[in-house]
């Protein structure tokens, strides 16, 4: 899930340094996995904002992945399946049908 966090640069008095310091001590706390930054102007001062992934709800669906043993979307069940039919699959044929 996507999160969203805005950072304004008149909650450190417009200090370029605070606003950096800020920023950093988010980013070292929540390690988020940012997809989209953007910087803009509101008046005087300087807007940051991020979307992102938290990393902890990352983690926790890879390990709940694991634990059921969902890999690369599909249960092992399925990719088991494939194996044993592939390459002599009845369900699809080796050679294309001829076009018209």
């Amino acid at each position: 899930m996507y999160r969203f966090k805005g950072f304004d640069s008149a909650e450190c008095g417009d200090s370029m340094s605070a606003l950096e310091t800020l920023v950093n001590a988010w980013m070292e706390a929540e390690r988020p996995r940012i997809r989209y930054m953007c910087q803009s102007m509101r008046g005087e001062h300087i807007l940051l904002s991020f979307v992102y992934e938290d990393t902890r709800e990352l983690e926790k669906r890879v390990a709940t992945q694991a634990q059921t043993g969902v890999t690369g979307g599909l249960p092992r069940i399925y990719d088991e399946d494939l194996i044993d039919e592939c390459p002599t699959s009845p369900r699809i044929p080796v050679t294309p049908p001829p076009m018209h």
